[in-house]
């Protein structure tokens, strides 16, 4: 026990990882989910190939966009329920929401907590979100 603790002090010693560079997606369509992230959320496409997209918007790491035909998303459960891998920011939650509801999008209701405002959503391909916007 008493290496195991000493090789956690040693890697805590020598900071490798700096951050977080990207996260992937999976998706079934990449020509429908780019037009998704970037047409609709406003995403700046980096790079598109028969096997998958990378996407950024203006704050935080890219997300790839990978094209599969299993059936599978990037949520996963917690007791039963959806949950989400990737949390968005966002300025402005009531317009987000109202927008995500005039697209047909499957989304929460807002839930305002003291250290911000949340709500989920699904993309077209079965991924969930969460999104936050800090207080104002």
């Amino acid at each position: 026990m008493q290496s195991m603790n000493n090789q956690h002090l040693q890697a805590a010693n020598n900071v490798y990882i700096e951050g977080i560079q990207y996260t992937e997606i999976p998706v079934f369509d990449l020509e429908k989910a780019v037009d998704w992230y970037c047409g609709k959320l406003g995403a700046k496409l980096g790079l598109l190939n028969d096997e998958l997209a990378f996407v950024d918007f203006s704050l935080g790491p890219s997300l790839f966009l990978v094209k599969t035909n299993d059936d599978t998303t990037a949520t996963f459960k917690v007791n039963g329920q959806d949950h989400y891998t990737i949390g968005f920011r966002v300025k402005d939650i009531k317009g987000f929401h109202n927008f995500l509801l005039q697209l047909d999008t499957k989304v929460s209701p807002i839930v305002i907590e003291g250290h911000g405002s949340f709500f989920t959503f699904y993309d077209p391909f079965g991924n969930m979100f969460d999104v936050f916007q800090p207080p104002q």
